[in-house]
């Protein structure tokens, strides 16, 4: 072998100089059509209209955390939130039906039904029937003390 044959070896061809920043270009754009398809994807996992979160009156023991929730619209006696006690709605049972979603308000972005005998103790107690306006955040946090969306718990999106 001749000392010239090593000194072709260490520079680049020229098909990585052409392919190279298609190669990279290439993968740049599959990286975000993947990203896009999980974002639209993620959206489809939303909670939507009609769904409904059922608590079954157990004495399963809950998490201690209190959630308070704006009423949607006020009573006449101007309550303006309703407090949620997952051990409580548990211990007596209740529902959520999502009524309406509004996306241009993000901290109410979903408009609920609830019906139960009661959703905490104390003055914040929304006994009985309440229309209430919750975050996703909260809405999912309601779904997951009652195990899940629907009927049948176990499936929580």
């Amino acid at each position: 072998m001749r000392p010239d044959d090593h000194e072709n070896d260490h520079e680049p061809s020229a098909v990585w100089i052409a392919a190279g920043p298609a190669a990279l270009a290439a993968c740049i754009m599959s990286i975000g059509m993947f990203a896009t398809l999980l974002m639209l994807n993620l959206d489809a996992l939303r909670p939507k209209v009609g769904d409904m979160v059922v608590f079954r009156p157990s004495t399963q023991v809950q998490d201690v955390w209190l959630l308070e929730v704006p009423v949607a619209e006020p009573a006449v006696a101007g309550r303006t939130t309703c407090a949620m006690d997952p051990a409580v709605i548990v211990r007596d049972g209740g529902s959520l039906v999502v009524e309406a979603r509004d996306t241009a308000s993000p901290a109410t972005e979903y408009r609920l039904h609830w019906a139960g005998a009661h959703s905490a103790n104390g003055p914040g107690d929304c006994a009985g029937a309440q229309d209430l306006a919750v975050s996703r955040t909260d809405l999912q946090k309601l779904a997951n003390a009652a195990g899940g969306f629907g009927f049948q718990h176990g499936l929580v999106r």
